[in-house]
């Protein structure tokens, strides 16, 4: 769902609700004013407002200009021409920000605090509020830079930092900011009360205020939390309010993203006429204000909602424009959702092609999005596609010529068969059949050559395919060899099953065990990012990090994968990515203590399901994987489960549920599976593995098969 987060820190005045009419008027009095100028002062503030008109239409001009504007603050004397030399590196620094480079933002921000801080050191009673306001506007802008890279810890730090000195100061605009940002940082690890504390604090000073840009923000964010605890109703009441103080600003942005919300919350209650109409007011906006990564957002959502709505050309044609949108604009991330959605248009019009298409799009956005192997391998595309439009031309070229050249032979020819009659033919004759002979020794000589060669190329690809070959069975028994042993799980477990079935020869998806310090058995089915060999490393990278985890101690379920999450984490960051490596795994981690009859569950992504007669008790996982990600400050759930006699635990990645198949190539479904489990669960164990083993392969059928494959099951 679209947010209206609120994170300005005493920015430069903006223009971004102005008409373009209306920027050219203010450009055109604003160079006007440089021109008759007479005082360094007056030039600087006009840069400044100019800087501020680009600010978010054309950063890199935004920059230009402020770098103009910082060298005629350089010619202003004392801490007067320092702050505002401050204050021009800080607003250089928001300008990176919004161009996503988040190491110049961050250069320039400490840069601006360090002239504010010795500025406010220097106590000079005039500068001194002016000088506290750009070391509290620095602070939150530092903060912003370390929200968006995760640092939560950091980013709380430099907003309290910058709120206390905004308190001091009797800043209360800056204050209402800060506090909505802090309230939009626990909002973010799930932390609702104290959310929404810091919401309703802000919201207080900006209706004393009566600052309205600051009351809108406010009350979008306030409807985001509710949102996120499903309380619909208020979250509408605060979303149109909201709404309606941007219809009178005449904000069009704010507008744009409200209306996207409110649409969110009404296709969340099911209500989807009002949805569609309020994304379609929000499209329509966008596209008015030239917002281009909104338009391709609200597309997408357009799109899905058409999809329930079962109008599938429409649904079609609005996922088809975000997926070029997002194409053209580099925005592979939202790829990865837009490509789900056709996948399931596809499935739900019957076109299983197309759906099989965008699934394995979908799962390969979802695991690999910014690899560097996809960066090499869309250069390699280009080069080729280049090389193959350049020996077309080359081929259209040489038959070109070749036919002036044979039409020059063809005149040449006649005219000495009219000169010389006879015996020119018979000449031409035998220059003829000489060069026949020629070329024919040539090419048979050209052939021999390269039917050694061929020779030779095929014994290289063989030889190179059985070390390929040879080499990925070497790893396989690696891998098996960091995987839970017969002889362990014989040892702790009565009666199971193990179903592991890779989709190439090595896997993402691995199952591992242990025996913890406190006696109790862990069990983990886990799938890591990837497939294949890519997938198979990062197996091992969790399987020794969950041993860390243990080595460490720990005995919980949420503890270890608590204490393994920070160190994928901590190890993946030395991966030469920019924002360090994304990868990790979805897991379920069981630890029995069979004295007790107690099972204790953690859940990354992965549900676990208890058979128990004729219910099943599904336990729910927590929505984030063990790795990095925007929850990863966010502990594990741990729930503990009182088992009974007869009780069948299962544990399962998403491979089984996800593949395509059967007559009419549709996914298996959780639920299907599920239900086939609840009807076997009296079965012996191995009767349950050759039961889902033959309903795989018969789902698959002609088909291949799409991920990799692990499902558990435990008889207490």
């Amino acid at each position: 769902m679209e947010k209206l987060l609120l994170f300005s820190f005493f920015l430069i005045t903006t223009f971004g609700n102005q008409s373009f009419a209306q920027q050219n008027k203010k450009l055109d009095s604003l160079n006007n004013l440089l021109k008759t100028a007479k005082h360094d002062t007056t030039r600087f503030n006009a840069y400044s407002e100019i800087a501020s008109i680009f600010q978010n239409t054309n950063p890199d001009t935004a920059i230009y200009i402020l770098n103009k504007a910082r060298l005629i603050a350089g010619k202003i004397p004392g801490d007067d021409g320092r702050l505002r030399e401050g204050e021009t590196i800080r607003a250089t620094g928001w300008d990176y920000y919004l161009k996503s480079d988040y190491t110049k933002a961050l250069e320039n921000y400490e840069k601006s605090l360090s002239i504010a801080q010795k500025c406010v050191a220097n106590k000079n009673t005039k500068l001194q509020a002016k000088a506290k306001k750009l070391q509290a506007a620095s602070l939150g802008n530092i903060g912003i830079v370390y929200d968006v890279q995760g640092d939560y810890s950091k980013t709380l730090s430099y907003f309290f930092e910058a709120l206390k000195i905004n308190e001091e100061s009797g800043n209360k605009k800056a204050q209402a900011s800060t506090l909505g940002n802090i309230g939009i940082v626990y909002q973010k690890q799930n932390d609702y009360p104290k959310a929404l504390d810091y919401h309703f604090k802000a919201l207080k000073i900006n209706e004393e205020l009566g600052n309205k840009k600051g009351l809108a923000a406010t009350f979008g964010n306030i409807g985001a939390v509710y949102y996120l605890q499903n309380d619909y109703s208020k979250t509408l009441d605060y979303y149109f309010k909201a709404l309606k103080i941007h219809e009178e600003t005449d904000n069009k942005k704010g507008q744009s993203i409200t209306l996207g919300n409110i649409g969110n919350v009404y296709d969340g209650q099911g209500d989807y006429s009002n949805a569609l109409s309020y994304l379609l007011k929000a499209l329509k906006i966008k596209e008015e204000i030239g917002d281009k990564s909104g338009q391709a957002m609200s597309l997408g959502n357009i799109g899905a909602l058409y999809t329930k709505l079962k109008k599938y050309t429409l649904a079609e044609k609005y996922l088809k424009q975000a997926e070029q949108l997002n194409r053209d604009l580099g925005v592979f991330y939202n790829l990865k959702d837009v490509s789900s959605y056709l996948s399931e248009l596809y499935f739900q019009t019957g076109r299983h092609k197309e759906a099989l298409h965008y699934y394995k799009e979908h799962i390969l956005y979802r695991d690999s999005v910014n690899s560097e192997e996809n960066q090499k391998a869309a250069i390699q595309k280009e080069m080729q596609f280049n090389y193959d439009k350049k020996a077309a031309a080359d081929s259209v070229k040489a038959v070109e010529e070749r036919k002036v050249i044979d039409a020059q032979m063809k005149q040449e020819k006649t005219q000495r068969f009219a000169l010389y009659g006879g015996l020119a033919l018979v000449i031409v004759f035998a220059v003829f059949m000489y060069n026949r002979f020629r070329v024919t020794n040539k090419q048979k000589q050209i052939i021999e050559i390269k039917e050694k060669e061929t020779q030779q190329q095929k014994h290289i690809i063989e030889e190179k395919h059985k070390e390929i070959t040879d080499s990925i069975n070497y790893a396989e028994r690696i891998q098996r060899s960091f995987l839970a042993t017969k002889e362990l799980l014989d040892e702790n477990l009565n009666d199971y099953f193990v179903l592991f079935q890779p989709k190439d020869v090595v896997s993402g998806d691995f199952y591992w065990a242990t025996k913890l310090s406190n006696g109790n058995f862990a069990l983990a089915t886990a799938d890591s990012t990837g497939h294949g060999v890519p997938g198979a490393i990062m197996s091992l990278l969790n399987i020794t990090s969950l041993e860390s985890a243990i080595k460490d101690g720990y005995t919980q379920p949420s503890e270890i994968l608590n204490a393994t999450r920070k160190t994928i984490i901590e190890r993946l960051k030395k991966d030469g990515s920019a924002e360090g490596g994304k990868d990790g795994m979805d897991c379920s981690l069981t630890v029995y203590d069979f004295n007790r009859s107690k099972l204790f569950v953690t859940a990354a992504n992965n549900p676990v399901w208890i058979v128990r007669g004729t219910e099943v008790i599904e336990i729910k996982p927590d929505k984030m994987p063990v790795g990095k990600h925007d929850k990863q400050d966010v502990l594990f759930t741990q729930h503990e489960i009182d088992l009974q006699n007869g009780d069948v635990v299962y544990t399962l990645t998403d491979g089984f549920p996800d593949q395509f198949g059967g007559e009419s190539g549709k996914k298996f479904m959780s639920k299907k599976l599920r239900e086939l489990l609840l009807a076997n669960a009296n079965l012996a164990m191995h009767e349950q593995k050759q039961l889902l083993q033959t309903t795989f392969k018969n789902w698959v059928g002609d088909l291949e098969q799409v991920d990799d494959v692990c499902v558990i099951g435990v008889r207490v």
